[in-house]
């Protein structure tokens, strides 16, 4: 059995059988672009399993990914894999252009304001359907239990990343 990669990004559920032939179809959580550029998948179940998946092929079908691998031949064996999530190791994603990131690399980033103000530490990235989101767990706030800050993540609040330093930079105030 393989062992899991720590670096493991959960990038979509499987919310079912797809066809006859074991396909499966999978709702990815954000762009589909990792799911179908990485063919190294692990399958976490909901009683916190995890394996490798052998996969052997994987295409879009409209907002979702449809997935296939080794030893899942029949609807019924793809249908039982329901709940489940499809996870690539981290270090697999493909290289991005100068400039761009993955939401993943922005996880525990400080935010911190013009003034210098440390606002907080990105605690997930959301989208609105208007625009992606910085939640920010407040400075201070204790494992969850404080405020939770949305920093809209486009050009005109954020002033830079920096993912070497793993900060964000923004024009945003903690009573916006």
């Amino acid at each position: 059995m393989d062992t899991a990669p720590p670096d493991l990004v959960t990038l979509g559920a499987v919310r079912g059988a797809f066809g006859v032939k074991g396909w499966a179809r999978i709702e990815p959580f954000g762009s589909a672009d990792t799911l179908l550029a990485v063919s190294d998948w692990w399958l976490q179940g909901a009683d916190g399993s995890v394996r490798r998946l052998g996969s052997t092929g994987a295409r879009r079908h409209g907002a979702a990914v449809l997935g296939k691998w080794e030893g899942c031949e029949s609807p019924e064996a793809a249908e039982q894999l329901k709940g489940s999530t499809v996870a690539v190791a981290r270090s697999q994603f493909p290289p991005l252009p100068p400039g761009e990131f993955y939401w993943v690399d922005l996880i525990g980033a400080r935010v911190i304001n013009r003034r210098g103000l440390v606002l907080g530490t990105v605690k997930a990235l959301a989208s609105n359907g208007v625009q992606d989101l910085l939640q920010v767990e407040a400075a201070g706030a204790a494992d969850g239990a404080g405020p939770v800050i949305l920093v809209p993540l486009v050009e005109r609040y954020v002033d830079a990343v920096d993912l070497d330093a793993h900060e964000v930079r923004v024009d945003w105030e903690t009573d916006w």
